[in-house]
């Protein structure tokens, strides 16, 4: 489960452009873009890219809205772009909240209590929004239609943050892998690893292409990366020994796994590896990768680099310390420390704008959702 500071800090050089915000003095921002962002990674390859999307060159606040108007924010568990609107949670005293916000001006739609014990993420799918809760026997996904209830499906501890691939949801807890069918309500399949002592936990959200859910088992009795069947969860092939650091990505012809001190890449057809590269100055990890098969960027806490997608070697790097997990839209990386979040050149990793005191929360279809303390602002492309 998340930490509270984790919580609390969402998701993953230059001129500063604005204090509290994203507004220049000489900027018009024009209304938000939509997108599709319904889950931390973005698609259900966990690529965190949108190959066919782009960045503008100077940004502005075009709307600021509350988070919790009404009460004191005690964590944030994040938010998810679908379409036109904005799904979040959050928790305030004694209970969770899960609210929705328009995407034009920010204003607040469905708003209903939820379990305070958040423990991912939002994740929109077919419709419904998935949230996760730690109970006192588990963990339970819940299914929530226009606020309301749409079905539930009880979890085993330390739940992974699922991953939504067309109208199925893939995850894992300290037992194993599922696979849950949101609009036929019920479980398509569950595959439990490790023995009778001790299940072989998948403490990360897997990666799903067309064929495949990629799981990373990170158990002491059981370790290694597996790689099920979509439709029932039978083990195509697998590898012993690798113990993720991060939830793995599925991009281009290859599954990309954070390991310690490593990145490893492997075919996805076959499991095959095919480099490995290992992080500068002996860092402990990487956090998953981001982009597509044409060239990955990586983070490693500290800078941010681009990768060869063919031997793993590092391209450019820039420093950026306590970065967390870039994404990247179109020719443009997005990457944030909690503190600021930048727009870098994918080609030479040369800054395009920074905006300061706010963290990226989701792209948008024309900018940015950033969150500053208790408020979500959209940060859009300036008409003049």
């Amino acid at each position: 489960m998340p930490s509270r500071r984790e919580l609390l800090a969402t998701i993953g050089a230059g001129a500063a452009v604005g204090f509290a915000g994203c507004t220049g003095s000489d900027c018009t921002p024009t209304e938000p873009a939509g997108i599709d962002w319904p889950q931390p990674g973005g698609d259900p390859g966990n690529t965190a890219a949108v190959p066919d999307g782009s960045v503008p060159g100077r940004v502005g606040d075009r709307w600021r809205t509350p988070i919790v108007p009404d009460a004191d924010l005690l964590a944030f568990a994040g938010a998810v772009v679908d379409g036109d609107r904005i799904v979040g949670l959050a928790r305030i005293a004694e209970t969770g909240l899960y609210t929705e916000y328009d995407l034009g001006d920010g204003s607040t739609g469905t708003r209903v209590t939820v379990p305070e014990r958040i423990a991912s993420p939002p994740v929109a799918v077919a419709g419904s929004t998935a949230v996760v809760s730690a109970t006192d026997d588990g963990a339970e996904l819940r299914l929530l239609g226009n606020g309301t209830g749409a079905g539930r499906y009880a979890l085993g501890d330390a739940p992974a943050t699922p991953r939504a691939a067309g109208t199925t949801l893939f995850g894992g807890d300290a037992d194993g892998a599922f696979a849950y069918e949101v609009t036929g309500g019920g479980e398509r399949w569950r595959r439990e690893f490790g023995d009778e002592v001790e299940g072989g936990a998948v403490s990360f959200s897997p990666a799903v292409d067309d064929r495949r859910a990629y799981v990373a088992v990170t158990s002491s009795s059981d370790r290694g990366i597996y790689a099920l069947n979509r439709s029932h969860g039978e083990v195509n092939w697998s590898i012993a020994g690798p113990r993720a650091t991060r939830a793995p990505v599925r991009t281009g012809s290859l599954l990309l796994v954070p390991t310690p001190y490593e990145l490893l890449a492997f075919d996805a057809e076959t499991g095959e590896r095919q480099w490995s590269t290992p992080t500068p100055a002996d860092r402990r990890t990487f956090r998953s990768p981001a982009g597509t098969g044409a060239g990955p960027v990586v983070a490693d806490g500290a800078a941010i680099h681009r990768l060869d997608p063919e031997t793993g070697d590092l391209g450019w790097s820039v420093d950026f310390d306590g970065v967390g997990r870039p994404a990247v839209v179109g020719d443009a990386v997005l990457a944030s420390n909690g503190e600021a979040t930048r727009a870098l050149e994918l080609g030479d990793g040369s800054e395009r704008w920074r905006l300061d005191d706010v963290s990226l929360v989701a792209p948008l279809g024309n900018g940015v959702l950033v969150r500053r303390e208790d408020e979500l602002i959209a940060c859009t492309a300036c008409e003049n």
